[in-house]
């Protein structure tokens, strides 16, 4: 009996130790899996990133566009080399693909939501050979009503929400590409802000012509520097910012906003220094006068930009809208559609057989009046334009929306900067023999020269839905650049390019007509 005793015993004993054994190999039990939560403080599409309290959405677009008598985006041609219309340099179809990516992250804390948020995309534009491009759109910070980084101008209103091209005339604004600023937004309550900003003041930095010096010419702005893509300062030659100084002092903007049920309302203001390079030649001393080399620079004055705009809400259909805005500046066209920044036009061209029409988008004019070894120097003229765009735009049915829309601006250069436009040897307008006998000066001109110009255009646009978030839009425009010079008494001279010949064409009002099919997948939730 105690022989069984002892060896149910000892079975037991090792059953109990070989348990204990498997027990210990058996894998440590996990830890529960933190699965994506949604974050509905900020509203549709963000979420928590795992093991944070910070929320972010991804969202963006894919789109495919084709554009008839016009460059991508639905670049009118009026401008560049499309705008010398010629079988060499005007493309009858343009087509562009690009898709953006977007994120937006934030976090709640002790001071309110702290934000940042980027945007960048690529495309690619016939007739590019290689892969398309990278490019930024968006880049900030938002933080206790501070904004930091690249964003939309506080100055910009509601341009461009019922149209896709930005090249008719009228307003403008910083769009897609954005600029680089520094801004305070107050928050009043029952939809009332007021926003004061440092704005990069090279996105809205026309020209300057030292029209003693530089030969103007159809489609360009002469000036010492040359800012190459990618925004890189390479030697002496024809550049967008003729003889602009480097930039000292960012702009400065101002607006007050009102976004209500009704609709929105924005009056904004802006300045804008406006800085040349020196009398004459810039770099190497000697010469004759006009254009000799001085070391003195015109007095820096200070331009700026008034807008005001209005968006109502109709009542006719859920997201029925009327909008007008307007702008007028002095010495900062860059507030208007005559704009250096990317994309954007700064001067105007349209040939037409033995016909031109050409406008430039000049900050302003200076020179030196004397021609011999001293210095009368002529100041900066500033240059003044207004402009003002409006559109209406209907919804059919919930998946069918059409846009009316149109711009109009008109630049007027004064009695000094009129004079030097038309005088010397390097005006582009000459008499109808070809020559400009005229000698440079602010008192006189060629007869019948007269800088100034208007350009317009209406549009009008349609969009399907057929399913949520896919786009299939439609939209044709008219385009006119009218010019001011005398046809009778003058002409403007062309030295050739591209696929233009050189030569004299009587100065006239030109047209365009152009449309855009587009196709976007849009994927943000």
């Amino acid at each position: 009996m105690k022989m069984v005793k002892s060896l149910l015993l000892g079975s037991a004993a090792g059953l109990v130790a070989v348990a204990g054994a498997q027990a210990a190999d058996l894998p440590v039990k996990a830890k529960p899996v933190e699965y994506v939560k949604v974050c509905s403080i900020y509203g549709v599409g963000f979420f928590y990133i795992p093991g944070t309290d910070t929320c972010i959405k991804i969202g963006g677009w894919v789109r495919f566009e084709m554009d008839f008598n016009a460059a991508g985006s639905h670049s009118t041609y009026v401008s560049g080399g499309p705008g010398r219309n010629n079988r060499l340099d005007s493309q009858d179809v343009t087509m562009r693909d690009r898709w953006v990516i977007s994120n937006d992250i934030r976090t709640q804390t002790e001071y309110g939501t702290l934000r940042a948020y980027t945007r960048a995309g690529f495309d690619w534009t016939t007739p590019e050979e290689n892969g398309g491009r990278f490019y930024v759109e968006r880049a900030f910070i938002q933080f206790a009503g501070f904004t930091f980084g690249r964003s939309q101008s506080y100055f910009d209103f509601f341009f461009g929400a019922m149209q896709y091209t930005g090249y008719l005339g009228g307003v403008t604004s910083t769009g897609a590409p954005g600029t680089d600023l520094a801004a305070y937004t107050a928050t009043f309550g029952n939809g009332f802000t007021a926003t004061i900003a440092i704005e990069d003041a090279s996105k809205r930095r026309n020209g300057i012509w030292d029209a003693g010096t530089d030969v103007l010419s159809i489609g360009s702005i002469p000036g010492p520097i040359v800012v190459a893509a990618g925004g890189t300062v390479a030697g002496a030659g024809s550049s967008n910012v003729g003889d602009f100084a480097a930039a000292q002092v960012p702009d400065i903007v101002g607006s007050l906003r009102v976004d209500q049920a009704w609709g929105s309302a924005q009056i904004a203001g802006a300045l804008h220094q406006v800085r040349g390079g020196f009398y004459g030649n810039n770099v190497t001393p000697g010469g004759a006068g006009p254009a000799q080399y001085t070391g003195l620079a015109p007095a820096d004055k200070w331009g700026y930009a008034l807008m005001g705009g209005l968006v109502i809400n109709l009542p006719w259909a859920k997201g029925d809208q009327f909008y007008v805005e307007g702008v007028y500046s002095v010495g900062a066209l860059g507030y208007t559609a005559l704009n250096n920044a990317p994309g954007v036009y700064t001067t105007l061209q349209r040939f037409n057989g033995a016909n031109a029409a050409a406008g430039w988008g000049l900050d302003g004019i200076f020179g030196n009046l004397s021609a011999g070894p001293g210095l009368i120097g002529s100041g900066l003229e500033l240059t003044t334009t207004w402009a003002i765009s409006a559109g209406i735009q209907h919804y059919w049915t919930p998946a069918l929306r059409s846009s009316l829309f149109g711009g109009y601006q008109v630049v007027d250069f004064n009695s000094a900067a009129t004079a030097m436009f038309c005088s010397g040897a390097n005006t582009p307008v000459r008499n109808l023999a070809g020559a400009n006998p005229v000698a440079f000066n602010n008192v006189a001109g060629l007869a019948g020269c007269n800088p100034d110009f208007k350009w317009w255009g209406v549009g009008s646009r349609t969009i399907w839905n057929p399913v949520p978030n896919l786009d299939i839009g439609v939209e044709v425009v008219y385009v006119k650049v009218e010019t001011s010079h005398d046809a009778g008494l003058t002409r403007l001279s062309f030295a050739g390019a591209g696929g233009r010949s050189a030569g004299l064409y009587a100065p006239s009002s030109e047209e365009v007509w152009s449309g855009i099919f587009r196709v976007q997948r849009n994927f943000w939730p």
